[in-house]
């Protein structure tokens, strides 16, 4: 043991010093700093000032801020680390601050006292957002309460086939609420495409001063199908909320009906319109402009936009007599999202040219009403031309090949016939009083001339007249489709959709209509006029079928729904007015 009497005072006073540097050393650098958990922030909102020490402790009270004002506080937290013989502290103190001016505020340096004596923080600036808080939003702040379920719509007054996108949120006030159920409506009437999105999660909002917690549970691009108004409800929400830690209650929300107004597109309604959109181009695009006859060439035909892209049909194409056409492949690379559908829709063809020579490709058509401008506009494209050189790898065999007839046989050379012939053959003398049945024979050649020709004929008739030939065919079509249908008799649930698809076939065939024209009140207009003594009955059964679908008991049962369809397809057959 080393006694202080027998160490010099110059000796004690340099090891005093060592140990005081060794120790400040060891403990490391004292801070004082300050932070605030978001910037900017709105005028009501609530914030949390931190107020950190590093390396020393101190009790701090709540610092007074200018339009800050003190809700709770403070929180403490502390932590210690040892890292290569040298140890830190840090100690924070949380305190939680409402801002009560529409201005910015000023955090001022705070002060305190450290081990080595005054730590100064550095000054926040604190920018404060307006609420711009005004009586609709506090109507809205009243009308929502503590827990709502809410249905926003983008527009409330469109056109028949506009987008509208319908957002579903559940508004929510309370920290301890667990949604145990709820439930999104059909919404029929619309055709409705859903937004893909993560699992709900509350996210926060303020309205009109109050902290809400918000929730979006779906989001729905929705196409409306038919005219009037429509009310989307049925929006509602199941829950349990804690009062205690061993108590709660069930809690109950549902939505306040929203009403959507659709307007008819406006009149005259071109007979080529492709449906509603924000925009339409189309372009064509061939695989190859040169080739050789009998080698397949790729068309593609892609229509692209924002709008309901899946309701656009295959397009009517003239194509060259000498081009074998097989049916198109269609794909769509179509994106849903919450401002609404947009991308391509292709149709690939399979051409083969079968004779040589230089092709236009059938130029697109038709007309699309733009909702923002409120107006049809036109849709043309020329086609681009291809040029089809003989096949040289294939021997010249005299045959032409057309994608509406057979293959034919021509300039067939007619040699070595002989004149004098000496084989077995019937004497001339055979025929005599056989007159009438070698007339018979003779004819048949030109009878059967005569009749493949008047077939051929009634082929290209009918595809030069398809609009002719499906109301002509309507009445068989909706036999086969109505003895389909009664197939299912005993599934209610496969039955309707069958039925209501072979009705709904039969009237756009009689009417010579597309899918996209199939409004109720221009169907109920169209029949009025070709046929107003069952026009009513028609749209009676058109709405027993769409209420079958989903409240099967509320309507006649399938068999007599069966007679009811024949007989009213028979009374129209009979008092149709072209």
């Amino acid at each position: 043991m080393i006694s202080l009497r027998h160490i010099p005072p110059r000796s004690f006073l340099f090891l005093a010093l060592f140990i005081s540097m060794a120790s400040f050393q060891v403990i490391g650098q004292v801070s004082f700093t300050t932070s605030v958990n978001q910037n900017p922030v709105r005028y009501g909102q609530d914030i949390q000032l931190k107020l950190t020490l590093k390396n020393f402790r101190k009790n701090i009270e709540a610092p007074k801020i200018s339009g800050l004002k003190l809700r709770s506080g403070p929180t403490t937290s502390q932590s210690n680390s040892w890292v290569n013989g040298k140890s830190s502290s840090e100690t924070s103190y949380t305190f939680t601050y409402n801002v009560v001016v529409q201005k910015d505020i000023t955090i001022p340096a705070l002060k305190i006292n450290g081990p080595t004596g005054i730590v100064t923080s550095k000054p926040i600036q604190l920018r404060v957002i307006s609420s711009n808080v005004n009586p609709e939003e506090i109507k809205r702040s009243n009308a929502l309460g503590d827990l709502a379920c809410v249905i926003e719509v983008s527009d409330d007054d469109v056109f028949i086939g506009e987008p509208i996108v319908a957002t579903f949120k559940i508004y929510n006030r309370a920290s301890n609420l667990d949604v145990r159920e709820y439930v999104v409506p059909e919404m029929p009437g619309f055709w409705k495409e859903v937004v893909g999105q993560s699992d709900p999660s509350w996210e926060p909002q303020v309205i009109a001063g109050r902290r809400y917690n918000v929730a979006n549970v779906r989001t729905v691009v929705l196409f409306p199908q038919q005219t009037g108004t429509i009310s989307l409800t049925g929006f509602e929400l199941t829950g349990y909320m804690r009062t205690s830690f061993f108590d709660g209650k069930n809690v109950s929300a549902k939505s306040d009906p929203v009403s959507i107004r659709i307007r008819p597109l406006p009149e005259p309604l071109p007979t080529d319109n492709l449906g509603t959109f924000k925009r339409l181009k189309v372009q064509t695009k061939i695989s190859a402009k040169e080739s050789v006859a009998n080698e397949a060439v790729t068309v593609e035909i892609t229509y692209s936009g924002e709008g309901n892209l899946k309701f656009i049909q295959e397009p009517n194409l003239n194509w060259p007599a000498e081009f074998e056409v097989f049916d198109p492949e269609v794909k769509d690379r179509i994106k849903i999202t919450e401002q609404g559908e947009s991308g391509s829709r292709v149709f690939r063809y399979v051409v083969i040219p079968r004779s040589p020579g230089t092709y236009q490709i059938p130029p697109i058509e038709g007309s699309w009403f733009n909702f923002l401008k409120r107006d049809y506009q036109s849709l043309r494209h020329l086609g681009p031309t291809i040029t089809v050189e003989r096949n040289e790898s294939v021997p010249e065999s005299g045959m032409s090949y057309n994608s509406k007839t057979d293959v034919q046989v021509l300039n067939q050379d007619i040699r070595y016939i002989q004149t004098n012939w000496n084989g077995k053959c019937l004497q001339k003398a055979h025929w005599n009083g056989r007159k009438l049945w070698a007339i018979g024979f003779l004819s048949l050649g030109p009878l059967f001339f005569g009749l493949a020709w008047f077939f051929r004929r009634r082929r290209e008739l009918i595809q030069r007249d398809s609009l002719g030939y499906r109301k002509k065919q309507a009445r068989s079509k909706v036999r086969s489709e109505l003895r389909a249908a009664k197939s299912f008799a005993q599934d209610a649930n496969a039955f309707y959709p069958a039925l209501g698809k072979g009705m709904e076939t039969y009237l756009l065939a009689k009417l010579g209509w597309n899918a996209s024209q199939n409004q109720r009140d221009n169907l109920q207009a169209a029949l009025e006029k070709h046929a107003p003594s069952c026009a009513v009955e028609w749209m009676v059964v058109l709405e027993r079928i769409d209420m079958a679908r989903f409240a099967p008991g509320s309507v006649p049962p399938p068999t007599e729904m069966i007679e009811i369809a024949s007989r009213l397809v028979d009374q129209t057959e009979k008092t149709w007015n072209a």
